[in-house]
């Protein structure tokens, strides 16, 4: 029904027309009995004639009307005059969110200013149970004073209500669908649930708001096409470009929160708008805290692995270890970003200038060092360089004794603050527990068995044990020793023939001691979701990984473990978030760029696959786990030689190689790949892994033999079995009905 200027309802005039919809026509009107202006929509006639979609929406609208809050429109009432069904509403006089996305993203600031009160809005709705279902910048206004204000929730699902679904999506379809051709304004916000039809709940708004933060901040859409079918095709299946790709100012965090709204799975998404809130503002803190700096709004350092001046060179684990518990107390510190372990030692016995530091560690300041240890005396010189120019804005030497090592760190560690650019929040309570002990020999011994865990080999990792359990024995509550202690069983596995049935009691077992200690310690929630992630466990170590990365937001090796689990279970654009989530906090990692290249080769681009696999290898030669999927990609593709190549040098530092690889060229010259294979089988069972034999008997054509080893793997909750999945590998074993009985053991379907 359209009204005209001076027509009334009821006691309201009409004024001018404001607006059209699916849910109706707005016009301004003034309210004669109060003597104020106000909005009156008008509802389709085709829902006031019908009487179970009025009564459905009058429910709604009801629960709307209970909302008070100051981002949320008022509605006032619900109103019959001589048939005409309306709303009176709060009149909203300034612009919509459209007029403000620009070329190129607003100011950072500016996006926090909006999205905050936004998310608080959505809170206070999902709160009552009240769900949007066309959150978009039309439906957001910004007042002439400045507050923002969400507009239209007529066509909110009340959560858990007795609405049918029926009728809900009726509303949907009658206000989105498209000619032939058209784009429909709203489609380019819809959660792909909602594309698809089904039920909408407070997490598809939570992705129409992540892109909103997208467009505000990028300038455009992060999903787009010439029509609706186009579209809603990017939305259900395009990851999006990253945000910090789109805009180098934007801080990662950001992007990882959009990033996150984004996901295509409801799962996978923020579960409520207060968590979105609670980042933004987070955020906001730390940008404001930022941006009192004189300088530069981030501060960022890399600690180089220390230069072991001591005659013996067993001391290189004390010098290793002070840098590496240097970087940790620094990554403590709100406002400092510090380079990851993996990439700032990369650079070690290399002499690089402090531009090349700088440079690919994107980082402004460098802290090096030097450690000479004599005895149970120490001296520790350390310099901090700008690298913009080479300044040294600190340098100091000290002689102690070992007894006042933690006293020396807590000095550096002030020093480098105080002489950093910017404010930066630190207290001495936050470096007295940043190491978790003050006995010097348990530490030491911590020390130790960290600079063996980081050489990963089936020795080291051995001896790193019982350096941990050293350190555990001279202080039973030193949290970081038994975390050592968890990691070091946790990768046992990959690196020799221990059984993971046997190290995931005690892996777990440790991982729980550390966190009873200390519960906030973000490192040992990592390792414990891993734990769980290998037996099988997925939900309890999907919540694990979360609490990990909202503690330690900066551990990419948590980033990478989560990636693992993301693409255990098919989610694989949420894992390629978390892989390059990692790689950014740690660009010079093997074996991220490794899981990256797993990524690659699970979707099917080989080419890509083995660009990151040689990634890997360039930066450590000998890391197993990339020398052996790289042979396996060339045996796929038919590279026979070069797979050779590859298996000769994996033979050099793995276990895994039952049979020389001399014995396996020479069966490629009597008989083919097929002859490889059975002599590959030959070797003792003990000797071999349980997904490795699996895929040699699919290979061959021995299928009851791939199940019958998939049924070993899953009994000793084999590290790889999930590969059976995605590599094509095992694909002669995707189309026998034990395949998806298999999938239903793992807990994958």
């Amino acid at each position: 029904m359209t009204l005209t200027p001076g027509s009334r309802l009821a006691t309201y005039e009409i004024l001018s027309p404001l607006g059209a919809g699916g849910m109706g026509e707005v016009y301004r009107a003034r309210d004669t009995r109060l003597g104020r202006d106000i909005a009156v929509k008008v509802l389709p006639e085709d829902m006031a004639s019908s009487p179970g979609r009025l009564a459905s929406f009058e429910r709604e609208a009801r629960t709307v009307a209970s909302l008070n809050h100051p981002n949320i429109v008022v509605l006032h009432s619900i109103e019959e005059v001589a048939g005409t069904r309306f709303l009176t509403m709060e009149l909203v006089e300034g612009r919509a969110l459209t007029a403000l996305v620009t070329p190129g993203g607003l100011p950072l600031s500016q996006v926090l200013d909006l999205a905050i009160p936004l998310a608080d809005a959505l809170v206070a709705a999902h709160e009552k149970g009240v769900v949007h279902r066309d959150l978009k910048p039309a439906n957001v206004m910004l007042t002439r004073e400045g507050r923002l204000k969400v507009l239209d929730f007529g066509l909110a699902k009340l959560a858990g209500s007795d609405t049918s679904l029926g009728a809900t999506q009726e509303l949907t379809r009658t206000a989105s669908r498209p000619s032939e051709g058209q784009v429909v304004g709203t489609a380019q916000y819809m959660a792909p649930e909602q594309l698809r039809g089904e039920a909408a709940d407070a997490r598809s708004d939570i992705f129409s708001l992540g892109v909103m933060l997208y467009e505000l901040a990028a300038g455009r859409r992060p999903f787009n096409g010439a029509t609706f079918a186009d579209v809603s095709s990017s939305i259900l299946r395009d990851t999006p470009e990253l945000l910090t790709t789109v805009r180098g100012d934007l801080p990662s965090d950001f992007g990882r929160i959009v990033g996150r709204c984004l996901e295509k799975g409801p799962p996978e998404r923020f579960q409520s708008a207060l968590d979105v809130c609670n980042e933004l503002r987070r955020m906001k803190q730390t940008i404001e805290i930022g941006n009192q700096a004189p300088s530069q709004a981030v501060t960022s350092i890399a600690v180089l692995p220390f230069v072991n001046m001591s005659r013996d060179e067993e001391n290189e684990y004390f010098s290793d270890g002070l840098a590496e518990e240097l970087m940790n107390m620094l990554s403590k510190i709100r406002g400092l970003r510090v380079a990851a372990r993996t990439s700032s030692f990369h650079f070690k016995g290399k002499n690089p200038t402090i531009t090349e530091v700088g440079t690919t560690l994107n980082v402004a300041t460098v802290l090096e060092g030097s450690v000479r240890k004599s005895a149970n005396r120490v001296r520790i010189s350390v310099q901090l360089v700008k690298v913009a120019d080479g300044y040294h804005l600190w340098s100091k030497t000290f002689e102690r004794t070992l007894d006042d090592i933690f006293a020396v760190q807590d000095e550096v560690a002030r020093a480098v603050v105080t002489a950093l650019p910017g404010e930066l929040l630190i207290s001495q309570a936050g470096l007295a527990t940043s190491r978790g002990t003050r006995n010097s020999d348990a530490y030491d011994a911590y020390l130790e068995g960290r600079f063996l865990w980081n050489k990963r080999t089936e020795s080291d990792v051995g001896k790193a044990i019982k350096f941990f359990e050293h350190a555990i024995a001279l202080d039973p509550a030193f949290a970081e020793a038994w975390a050592g202690l968890a990691d070091s069983y946790v990768v046992l596995p990959f690196y020799s023939l221990v059984s993971t049935r046997d190290t995931l009691p005690k892996a777990r077992e440790a991982a729980l001691r550390a966190l009873e200690l200390k519960p906030e310690f973000g490192p040992a929630h990592a390792t414990l979701a891993y734990a769980l992630m290998v037996d099988l466990q997925w939900e309890d170590a999907d919540n694990e990984f979360r609490r990990a990365i909202t503690l330690s937001p900066e551990d990419a090796t948590a980033h990478k473990w989560y990636a693992d689990l993301l693409m255990m279970t098919g989610r694989s654009s949420a894992a390629l978030r978390e892989l390059r989530r990692a790689l950014e906090l740690d660009p010079l990692s093997a074996s991220i760029w490794t899981i990256m290249g797993e990524w690659h080769w699970k979707e099917g681009q080989l080419d890509e696959a083995m660009a990151q696999y040689r990634k890997a290898l360039e930066l450590t030669p000998s890391l197993p786990l990339a020398l052996e999927l790289a042979a396996r990609l060339c045996w796929q593709r038919g590279d026979i030689e070069q797979y050779f190549t590859l298996w000769e040098r994996l033979e050099v530092v793995s276990q895994r190689v039952a049979v020389p690889t001399a014995a396996l060229r020479e069966a490629y010259a009597r008989g083919g790949r097929s002859e490889v294979l059975r002599v590959q089988l030959s070797a003792p069972v003990a000797s071999l892994i349980p997904t490795d034999r699996a895929r040699w008997h699919a290979e061959l054509g021995d299928l009851d033999a791939a199940f019958h080893d998939l049924d070993d793997s899953l009994a000793q909750r084999e590290l790889r079995l999930a590969y059976v999945t995605y590599f094509a590998d095992f694909a002669p074993l995707w189309k026998d009905p034990r395949y998806e009985a298999l999938l239903v053991r793992m807990g994958v379907r």
